[in-house]
């Protein structure tokens, strides 16, 4: 324990790579400063460039600490190694004022880990091509319907979130002291999904999540390559769907180049102006359209199946769970993502909600004719910037949501610690296994509709609602927790505990049962009319 209260911890030695980076790993070892008398701890192999890494405090905690124990000489300065998970990469002060103008430019346009870059990226994860979906959505289920069914899954989602940001930080606490587990001093180790589970739970639960995310991923990512080629055959209909959708794909495959979510910061800036412009045209235009019916006709719900097949569209909408752990693991502090995820549920409510409620209420039941809402407008400049901006939000959702697939594949194949490079070829053909199925099956938006009713159930909610009390059984296991509950919630654990089954149980039976029921049925709707390879496939 140093002499300012952060907790030291020592493991075993880890190799530094070579030193032509000017980055410093993080040190939570050695003698606390003021403290000359005190020998630092030995460090096995420390001749040959080994350090130790402790695994408690916060980002910032870490890094005064380390800067500290270079400044009194108890560790030495370090070459440059790139930490994921709790530990993060830091910059040394005096290497990074070598460095030039466009570079620092460069970089702080393109990386960072703060609290605002995790507020854009779930800003992003959240709200992109659904925002085209929600009026026909709202023509489905009706516009009270509509309000409701929104509110009530945007607020589960970030009630989800938060449980999930729970359980990552115990597990990484725990993990932190269990030196048996190689990952506990992996620099290179990114937290997933099923990680979390199968530690803190078993195995049964870590195929569970991984079954579950593994497959909303790839529904995700798919969906993403389909949606951009139906814009942009909107925007240029010279070209079929088909077409657009492998040009899409080529551009998509860059992505690949990115290392990891602590890069996107200007793509998810771009993302979000993206989508705020997208939103408030369509709300604007539909509220001011000359041509909109002057009695429009507002007869949704028309029947149970189309309100369910609603009602899975809206819970859709905040399916990008799937993906949250790898964006937070490898923000500076991924303790603190559940408040960047709150600020923007804020946000994205000032998008889909006027955006939804407008486009319906100024053209009704024929919306229920365009699926995706840049139909109901003429061509027009506006229109058209709107439709090349969702095709780059688009591009970035389509990287969010494949960056966990990577992470998946990397460590199966064993390369997650070989060089970028090597990665980087082994991304390639996984975009393109994702391009190929997306031409294959341009119907699969309905096909992942019915994916969507059970994987983004179970991944989004279900999965988090139950893990949080089979890991918390009573109230006495909540005493130490990584991250404390507030005190009005513990006081009445065993209430937060009933809430969560009651509230599993209601999504269970509405978004895998009903909204599963629904799905099928409008799959098998659709089955005469589904084209492999279509060239221009409901054009």
């Amino acid at each position: 324990m140093s002499s300012d209260g952060i907790e030291i911890s020592v493991s075993d030695p880890l190799p530094l790579p070579d030193a032509e980076e000017p980055e410093a790993a993080l040190v939570a070892g050695g003698s606390p400063p003021g403290d000359a008398d005190v020998p630092p701890p030995e460090r096995p192999d420390d001749a040959d460039g080994h350090i130790d890494i402790g695994a408690s405090g916060t980002y910032r905690e870490r890094k005064d600490s380390y800067r500290r124990s270079l400044n009194d000489g108890t560790v030495k300065s370090v070459d440059p190694c790139e930490f994921r998970g709790s530990i993060r990469s830091i910059v040394q002060e005096g290497d990074e004022k070598d460095r030039g103008f466009l570079h620092k430019a460069f970089t702080c346009l393109t990386k960072g880990g703060t609290s605002f870059d995790s507020f854009l990226l779930a800003a992003s994860q959240e709200v992109g091509q659904s925002i085209l979906t929600l009026p026909w959505v709202f023509s489905l289920v009706g516009m009270t319907s509509g309000i409701c069914l929104q509110l009530f899954f945007a607020t589960a989602a970030l009630y989800t979130n938060y449980l999930l940001v729970n359980l990552h930080t115990e597990y990484r606490k725990r993990l932190a002291v269990d030196k048996d587990d190689p990952r506990s001093s992996d620099v290179h180790y990114v937290v997933s999904y099923a990680d979390i589970m199968g530690y803190l739970i078993g195995w049964p639960m870590k195929w569970l999540s991984f079954a579950a995310v593994f497959v909303s991923l790839f529904g995700l990512t798919t969906v993403q390559i389909i949606a951009t080629g139906s814009n942009m055959y909107i925007f240029y209909p010279e070209i079929p769907k088909r077409t657009w959708g492998l040009i899409s794909g080529a551009v998509f495959a860059l992505l690949a180049f990115i290392p990891n979510f602590r890069h996107y910061r200007f793509l998810v800036v771009t993302a979000n102006i993206a989508t705020t412009y997208t939103s408030w045209y369509m709300t604007i235009s539909a509220a001011t359209d000359p041509d909109a019916p002057e009695d429009p006709v507002y007869d949704a719900p028309r029947n149970y199946d189309e309100w369910f097949r609603g009602m899975v569209g809206l819970l859709f909408v905040y399916g990008g769970h799937a993906s949250n752990i790898e964006v937070a693991d490898v923000m500076d502090d991924h303790s603190t993502y559940d408040r960047a995820y709150f600020w923007s549920y804020l946000y994205v409510f000032t998008l889909t909600m006027p955006n939804a409620a407008t486009a319906y209420y100024s053209y009704g039941n024929i919306v229920r004719d365009n699926q995706n809402a840049f139909g109901l407008y003429e061509a027009s400049p506006a229109r058209d910037f709107g439709i090349i901006m969702m095709c780059i939000n688009n591009l970035v959702a389509f990287g969010l949501f494949i960056g966990p697939l990577f992470h998946i594949m990397e460590k199966a194949l064993k390369i997650h610690r070989k060089a970028f490079w090597i990665r980087v070829l082994a991304r390639l053909p996984l975009i393109g296994i994702i391009v190929l199925f997306a031409i294959a099956f341009p119907f699969y938006g309905a096909f992942n509709t019915v994916l969507g009713a059970f994987t983004t159930s179970f991944a989004t909610y279900i999965i988090p609602l139950i893990a949080f009390n089979l890991v918390f059984r009573k109230k006495d296991d909540t005493i130490n927790m990584a991250k404390p509950l507030p005190a009005f919630v513990q006081s009445k654990f065993w209430l937060m505990r009933f809430f969560n089954y009651f509230l599993a149980f209601v999504l269970l039976v509405s978004g895998v049962g009903l909204g599963g029921y629904a799905s099928i049925k409008n799959f098998v709707a659709q089955i005469d009319q589904f084209q492999y390879f279509a060239e221009c496939y409901g054009c």
